[in-house]
């Protein structure tokens, strides 16, 4: 995830130090030359494991969120697709209860299944876990019931980790992947988000207004995004979790704004002055931006493909754990 992350490390190099990639060829022929190999290998392992820290704890909170919903008209507009949604919908189809382990081995196992089959209106809440919009009521039973599988997950998941063997190692490696593929997906994001504001900013430069004028707003739309997530995460105080999400859209805001309305137009002691493009070379123009677009329609169709791998890899290792779970636990009773 480290790794993955230093595309859009050099986009940020590239849009505020004024092709300061350009500089990357001199450091490495540095490095080379005066024999640093080892020191530089040192360094870039450092800043990929922290880069690798912070995203897969950011990318995990971006993707398990429930603070980011609108309420409309006595309905929530919300992400139904959150890590924990996920997974209560994988237990809804699971119809588990009859594959428990005895009381005795695991009661407290035992009372959480029971807690999580007599939800009051299970059937309904199964039924719209993953909807977009949902009533405010319901919204509210839906959080709870979340809460109790993701409880009950996280149990089951510790038990199978603990009892070792191939199976294990099959899991970690599931587990793996479904992390790689979530930070891989939220690097892709900041990646898109970066190549819409370098295209604002280079429309600025050649001053195509009636281009230029419908990406004024997005900064705008991530602040409000941002500004909202961050109303509902401190509503009732200052919660355990940081704000990583709401921090994330909040920055990304800022660069866009930078970006598409203030950047500077040309380096700093350079005379280039703006670019106004009549209605003869608009065309021309456009293109002289093109690969931005390019760069950001890529980066839209991998992200969502990435997303879609993270979800399926995340069903499939739910379903391991759970019904792996199960029929260790029928083999034990019937022992």
């Amino acid at each position: 995830m480290g790794a993955l992350a230093l595309p859009w490390v050099l986009l940020v190099i590239h849009l505020f130090f004024f092709e300061g990639e350009n500089r990357l060829g001199d450091i490495l022929n540095w490095v080379t030359a005066e024999g640093r190999q080892a020191a530089a290998g040192v360094l870039l392992f450092a800043i990929t494991y922290t880069l690798d820290s912070a995203v897969s704890r950011i990318a995990q909170d971006c993707f398990n969120d429930d603070d980011l919903y609108l309420e409309i008209g006595g309905r929530l507009l919300r992400d139904g697709v959150t890590e924990d949604r996920i997974l209560t919908k994988v237990y809804c189809e699971s119809n588990k209860g009859n594959l428990l382990p005895a009381e005795r081995e695991n009661a407290v196992l035992a009372d959480k299944v029971n807690t999580f089959q007599n939800f009051p209106d299970m059937k309904a809440l199964c039924q719209q876990t993953l909807n977009v919009t949902v009533g405010r009521t319901i919204n509210w039973q839906d959080n709870e019931l979340n809460k109790t599988a993701r409880d009950l997950f996280g149990r089951q998941e510790k038990a199978q980790m603990e009892k070792g063997g191939d199976f294990t190692v099959r899991l970690r490696q599931l587990h793996d992947q479904f992390m790689v593929l979530r930070g891989a997906a939220f690097n892709g994001v900041i990646g898109f988000s970066l190549c819409v504001f370098g295209f604002g900013a280079g429309l600025r430069r050649h001053k195509l207004g009636w281009l230029r004028l419908a990406l004024v707003p997005v900064p705008v739309l991530y602040f409000a995004v941002a500004l909202l997530a961050t109303v509902h995460h401190y509503r009732k105080g200052v919660p355990a979790n940081p704000p990583y999400m709401e921090f994330t859209l909040l920055l990304l805001a800022m660069v866009g704004a930078w970006l598409v309305w203030k950047h500077p137009l040309s380096k700093p002691g350079d005379r280039a002055q703006e670019t106004v493009c009549g209605k003869e070379t608009e065309t021309q123009c456009f293109w002289q931006n093109a690969h931005w677009a390019r760069l950001g329609v890529i980066s839209a169709l991998l992200t969502m493909a990435v997303f879609l791998g993270s979800w399926s890899t995340e069903v499939l290792y739910a379903q391991q754990v759970v019904y792996s779970y199960d029929s260790q636990g029928t083999t034990a009773s019937q022992k």
